[in-house]
């Protein structure tokens, strides 16, 4: 199972990244989006693109230890 892993990006009140990383490309594919419906929508186009691209696997969301709290409902949707 992949992970896809979000985190919140420092000094930014409801800014986030999520990103996915390819051990074998030695990539990172990321998306920055914002804790509402839009980025709700960004986060799911680009949970799309992943299983497009990588078609066998499976995807799993990973928060990060930091402390995160989304208050978008469509957003927590995603995610869970």
């Amino acid at each position: 199972m992949k992970k896809i892993i979000i985190k919140k990006i420092e000094n930014r009140q409801n800014d986030f990244v999520a990103y996915f990383k390819n051990p074998i490309l030695n990539s990172t594919l990321f998306i920055c989006f914002t804790d509402s419906i839009m980025g709700a929508v960004a986060l799911t186009d680009f949970f799309q693109m992943l299983k497009n691209k990588y078609e066998k696997e499976s995807f799993i969301f990973e928060l990060s230890t930091q402390n995160i709290k989304f208050k978008n409902e469509h957003l927590l949707n995603q995610i869970i």
